[in-house]
């Protein structure tokens, strides 16, 4: 039976990219709660905080992309993965939406909410949950990262 797909960037024996995610992806979920709440609420301040939560999430992105990318670039049997390749195209997407949010977020400040500002965090949520969908299989399917069991008992 062939190795467990390795991971790259790592310390020790533990993965840094799924350490990394969980930022990103709580900043960019927290900033459409954000948006949501200055439509729904005409909370002004929301889209303030969106716009700051935006800047975290782009900067924790790119951390975990470095290490994703690593990933990616030192394992053949990674880039074999079409789920990796999915996986990868929807978190670019999500960080280039993320990023043209941000700008329209700058100029035009709590304006930009309605409509851009909460369509393109929307399209960046479910970028993120179809990316996460893709994570998922990568782990729990093609077992990318998972230790075998001879290599846990080792020291």
């Amino acid at each position: 039976m062939p190795a467990n797909p390795a991971s790259t960037a790592r310390i020790g024996r533990h993965p840094l990219h799924p350490m990394l995610v969980p930022i990103p992806i709580g900043l960019l979920i927290g900033a459409f709660v954000c948006d949501l709440a200055y439509w729904l609420w005409h909370w002004a301040f929301g889209a303030y905080v969106a716009a700051w939560m935006l800047v975290g999430g782009i900067a924790g992105a790119a951390f975990a992309a470095v290490a994703g990318l690593t990933d990616f670039l030192g394992n053949a049997q990674i880039r074999a993965l079409r789920e990796a390749w999915l996986h990868m195209i929807a978190n670019v997407t999500a960080v280039v939406l993320s990023v043209a949010n941000l700008a329209v977020h700058m100029r035009d400040g709590a304006a930009a909410v309605l409509p851009t500002g909460l369509a393109l965090l929307t399209l960046v949520v479910l970028l993120l949950l179809f990316s996460g969908w893709m994570g998922g299989e990568m782990v729990y399917r093609h077992r990318v990262a998972v230790l075998d069991t001879d290599e846990v008992d080792a020291p």
